[in-house]
């Protein structure tokens, strides 16, 4: 039986006189914490729930307004209310009404974007049904053209945040690949009536002139895409590196696997420490290398006439063109304004101000045109893209890794990194800055593009917003760039953003050039512009999501990595709590129930005192089961491996997700070495036996294991993955060949 207390409040008259006693029931605790803590535990119950469309909105709406109008209802109405039930209905009325009025806005939202996709959807029907019409001619092409335009515009107007944005992204893809083949198919349709007119006129003509010498045969229409003789308009359209006639086929529709490339000119090749897409001029004969060129040959008939070179309208901020005179390189008008400089044999490069994203195709279409005493003479158009941003496997070859300067007593980590990588010819920067985590201020990735002697490669960087490191990598064949804004994140994903949480495989089976993987914590995943991005290159994709809700810094890195591997397939590493637990059962079983686990670390203990750790067993093997189980069902399925494939290393993590022992798949391979955090394991005849344990388990790689001092970045629950970064050379396969 609950009692109830009660207390006697005085009634007292305007003289101060008593008139009377009332008894006030009051809750069992009348300190203000327990009240403060009862409104809070009121307020949890009250949260909205998590959603993922907009019916299971409508249902959250529903129960609030119904749990709104109750507590309305139910208000107490009692003379004397008791003032912290009082104080506790005023605060679940608010937090229903802030729920409420959020869900609302989330449900206009979805609203919103529902009808901007059924807009789409109908556009893009239209554009279809226009393209199965019998002997389409050039206007139906171009009628669906602009439907599949215009239907690509409607989706980029869904916002973000709505349920829909990633199939917009999807969409928007699929539809410009729709929006290209209609092109193609309008300027062969143009080509083919232009013909047909042009074979029309001139037997009129004929017939005009064989009944009076006297009459001017009717002109023929200079609009053709088909260029006459003597216009030729022609780019590195076969990616062989030179300008010739086996360029002129597939001039007019570009994809990943032919037609000219351009760069995202981000390097600084002239040192002044800007990129030199901004300065919108050539900075010497280095950098003319990196603008994709373009040739114009024009016969004696152009003699006298002007030329004007366009851009569609999507690409006109993104690139810049430049044409080369007698005076030196000069930055060209794209808008058909001003003419080029005329010559019979023009040279033109282009750069590219940015790689492809969710906003643009990457694509330019490239239009020249011949203008003499105000008529057109004949035009011809090429179709250009920008080359794709690739990211790094922790398998390629390495040029060159960082370490920060900062903290003393990383010193013996940074001499072991030397020591170990000296034998492979490769160097070792310092880098000086705030950050000791080099993982996650950058994604250093390349570019390829062709070459005469084959292929050429430009290393860029992905850096973070505020990262003033990686000015100090801006160089010659050397770019940095951002993608996305900075983001407020809450205390538990602020690391959420960090490049660590952003990988990619080796080569794998249907993905030659790797497959992007990246962190999801399920409330924060990678920035989503970030992966847009990666999905918009299309060369490594799509993407794949790892559940890593249960990480202290929930970053992919720490959870999966990849080792190179003598038979050609590399290997994945992936945390496995539940052979760390067995590992301690089996120094158990051996006897060593002393031995030190952890050593010299904030957790050591012994081997004994770890196992008797009941609750840290059961949470490392519910890691195991909920969580290390089904990720690699997943992985198996998406990235195509058999067990033979997968290592699991021994790990175990504390209650908050923090590495109990140094994360040994938190590694970096380096030309054969594999930079390994020390696991300070417990020490039988002489030999760390955590250590051992993972030389043999990696020993079918053939990789040689060097244990590095992180002590320091431990501590600050981090490993040598995370402390670290490389540049990698990339695959010397193009990716158009593949």
């Amino acid at each position: 039986m609950r009692w109830i207390r009660y207390v006697a409040i005085a009634l007292v008259n305007a003289f101060g006189v008593v008139v009377g006693i009332v008894w006030v029931a009051v809750p069992h605790t009348l300190a203000q914490s327990s009240i403060d803590s009862t409104i809070q535990t009121y307020q949890l119950q009250e949260t909205t729930p998590s959603v993922r469309s907009l019916p299971e909105l409508y249902k959250i709406r529903d129960r609030l307004k119904a749990d709104l109008n109750k507590l309305t209802q139910n208000s107490d109405r009692t003379l004397f209310p008791e003032p912290w039930r009082e104080e506790i209905q005023r605060q679940q009325s608010e937090n229903s009404r802030r729920n409420l009025q959020a869900v609302e806005a989330s449900i206009l939202i979805e609203e919103e974007a529902n009808n901007t996709w059924q807009q789409a959807a109908k556009l893009a029907r239209q554009a279809v049904e226009i393209g199965r019409i019998p002997s389409p001619n050039a206007a139906t092409w171009e009628r669906s053209q602009h439907l599949w335009q215009a239907a690509i515009e409607i989706l980029r107007q869904i916002p973000q945040e709505s349920f829909l944005a990633d199939k917009a992204i999807e969409k928007t893809i699929e539809y410009q690949g729709y929006v290209a083949i209609a092109t193609y198919e309008w300027q062969l349709a143009r080509s083919i009536e232009e013909a047909k007119n042009r074979d029309r006129l001139e037997k009129l003509a004929k017939a005009n002139v064989s009944k009076s010498a006297t009459v001017t045969p009717l002109s023929i229409p200079s609009t053709s895409v088909t260029p006459p003789l003597g216009f030729s308009f022609l780019g590195d359209t076969n990616r062989d590196g030179i300008i010739d006639q086996r360029d002129e086929q597939k001039r007019e529709k570009w994809s990943f696997s032919s037609g000219a490339l351009i760069l995202f000119n981000h390097d600084d090749d002239d040192r002044k420490g800007i990129p030199d897409w901004q300065d919108r001029k050539v900075n010497g004969e280095r950098d003319v290398q990196d603008l994709a060129p373009i040739t114009l040959k024009l016969s004696e008939e152009f003699v006298g006439s002007q030329i004007f070179l366009t851009a569609d309208t999507a690409a006109l901020r993104h690139v810049n063109i430049f044409q080369k005179t007698n005076d030196g390189w000069r930055i060209v008008d794209i808008s058909g304004k001003e003419p080029l400089v005329f010559d019979r044999e023009m040279v033109l490069g282009v750069e590219a101000k940015q790689f492809r994203d969710r906003n643009w195709s990457g694509v330019i279409a490239l239009k020249a045109t011949a203008v003499k005493n105000g008529k057109e003479m004949a035009a011809d158009t090429i179709q250009m893209g920008v080359s794709p941003w690739i990211v790094s496997p922790n398998t390629a070859p390495v040029k060159e890794i960082h370490v920060s300067d900062r903290g003393v007593q990383n010193s013996d980590f940074v001499a072991q990194i030397k020591q170990a990588i000296e034998p492979t010819d490769t160097k070792t920067k310092i880098i000086p800055g705030d950050s000791i985590w080099l993982q996650e201020t950058k994604e250093i990735g390349y570019v390829q593009i062709p070459d005469k002697s084959g292929i050429r490669t430009f290393n860029s960087a992905l850096k973070r917003g505020g990262d003033n490191q990686s000015k100090s990598l801006l160089g010659r064949d050397f770019g940095t760039f951002e993608i996305g804004q900075s983001r407020g994140l809450d205390p538990l994903n602020q690391w959420a953003d960090g490049y660590g949480n952003l990988e990619v495989t080796p080569p794998l089976a249907g993905y030659p050039m790797g497959r992007v993987y990246y962190g999801n914590s399920g409330t924060a995943t990678l920035n989503p512009e970030v992966v847009d991005f990666i999905k918009a290159q299309q060369v490594q994709g799509p993407p794949v999501d790892i559940d890593t809700s249960w990480l202290l810094i929930r970053n992919a890195d720490e959870i999966i990595s990849f080792i190179p591997n003598n038979s050609g397939q590399p290997l994945l590493m992936v945390v496995s709590p539940e052979a760390g637990v067995k590992l301690l059962e089996e120094l158990a079983k051996k006897g060593y129930n002393d031995a030190i686990v952890n050593r010299d670390l904030s957790t050591q203990t012994t081997v004994r005192a770890a196992l008797n750790n009941k609750s840290l067993i059961q949470h490392n093997l519910y890691l195991q089961q909920e969580k290390i189980n089904p990720l690699l069902s997943k992985l198996k399925k998406e990235f195509q491996l058999t067990d033979d494939r997968i290592i699991q290393v021994p790990a175990m993590f504390g209650y908050s997700g923090y590495a109990w022992w140094p994360n040994m798949v938190n590694s970096v391979a380096v030309n054969g070495q594999l930079l390994v955090s020390n696991p300070r394991g417990p020490m039988i005849d002489g030999q760390d036996y955590t250590q051992e344990k993972f030389r043999q388990l990696v020993a079918p790689s053939g990789i040689t294991v060097n244990f590095l001092e992180d002590k320091y970045y431990h501590e600050l629950r981090g490993n040598t993955h995370s402390a670290t970064n490389t540049i990698r050379q990339g695959e010397v396969k193009p990716f158009w060949e593949f």
